[in-house]
């Protein structure tokens, strides 16, 4: 108990935003409120084996889900992860994603799809523990228990993984060590750090072994253990040829408080020395996570970014169960950045 009381001071310390994100939130409370046109938006639970506990998640439903019309048909899925000290409903009432996310649609940009919130604990940086298997909670049972319970497209090329902050890390992290599982990845201010962790300043190694992963980082923290972990060291040992397929998509602010705009910087060059293709985005003035512009801009590239990863005509509208599978193609061309080998675009 003495060191999560010391992760929590610590963090606020270094953070002094995160003090109003353990606050509670009236927004939160008033979720059932947002108006969505393309959407019905649901919170729900589930055991979830990997952390020997009741996993919380929401899922939005694309509209008419449910209509007998629409028994037979798949739809696409993106699963999203959220940030430090957040939940599963900070895209949808605090973050004010869930606005963006509906307009994607109405716009075209995103086919209807079953839209996933994640929930970890808040401070597992989705890391996988002796006795807590945070990252098997997502990838696993989460993934698991949608399959068995909502019509999801099996083309694994129409599942994608988003996340931001902690939540972009692990998906990254995932994607990129497991890239059959999910073929498109959009994440924003990933928690990408230096590929060696005595390049770290002090506040942060401190803050790394407070979090409790000594199990899994060891104190000092081990080399090794850390290049398991942090996205730029996979992506400096990554064999191309493993992720031809997936769909990469990732961007941060120039204005970061954590200088992630920074270490997603040698991300994208770790990359492009790889010859693997990505859309990266350095977004000038940009800050970290949600301020500084992302509900309204960021967000709705990502959203397209996936889009055009289902934009076959079949998944765009659903697909009949049992029927052929129309192609899934890297992007219908509406996106000049798409697929490109590190586009260094500022917003």
């Amino acid at each position: 108990m003495r060191s999560r009381v010391a992760v929590v001071l610590f963090a606020c310390l270094l953070c002094p935003s995160l003090l109003a994100q353990q606050r509670p939130d009236r927004r939160q409370q008033q979720q059932q409120d947002i108006e969505l046109k393309n959407f019905t938006f649901l919170d729900k639970a589930f055991h979830s084996d990997a952390v020997d506990q009741e996993a919380h998640y929401c899922i939005y439903l694309p509209k008419g889900y449910d209509d007998e019309a629409n028994k037979h048909k798949t739809w696409p899925l993106v699963i999203w992860l959220h940030g430090l000290f957040e939940n599963r409903l900070r895209f949808h009432s605090h973050g004010f994603g869930a606005p963006v996310l509906d307009k994607a649609v109405t716009d075209g940009v995103l086919p209807p799809c079953l839209f996933v919130l994640a929930e970890v604990d808040r401070m597992s940086l989705y890391v996988n523990h002796e006795k807590k298997r945070w990252e098997d909670l997502v990838k696993v049972d989460l993934l698991d228990h949608v399959c068995a319970n909502y019509r999801v497209d099996k083309d694994h090329k129409h599942w994608a993984l988003m996340g931001i902050s902690a939540g972009g890390m692990a998906a990254l992290r995932i994607t990129l060590t497991q890239p059959e599982l999910f073929g498109t990845v959009a994440v924003h201010s990933s928690a990408v750090f230096p590929d060696d962790p005595e390049k770290l300043p002090d506040r942060m190694k401190q803050m790394v072994q407070q979090f409790g992963l000594d199990d899994v980082l060891g104190n000092p923290i081990d080399k090794d253990k850390w290049a398991k972990m942090n996205p730029l060291n996979i992506a400096e040992q990554l064999d191309s040829k493993t992720v031809k397929d997936l769909r990469i998509y990732f961007d941060a602010g120039t204005n970061d408080r954590h200088n992630f705009g920074a270490t997603n910087k040698l991300l994208d060059e770790a990359l492009t020395a790889k010859h693997i293709e990505h859309t990266w985005q350095l977004v000038e003035g940009g800050g970290h996570a949600w301020g500084s512009g992302f509900k309204e801009e960021s967000l709705m590239k990502s959203l397209t970014f996936v889009g055009q990863a289902f934009g076959a005509s079949g998944a765009a509208k659903g697909k009949e169960s049992g029927k052929d599978k129309p192609p899934a193609g890297k992007g219908d061309g509406k996106d000049e950045a798409s697929g490109r080998k590190g586009e260094s675009g500022k917003d």
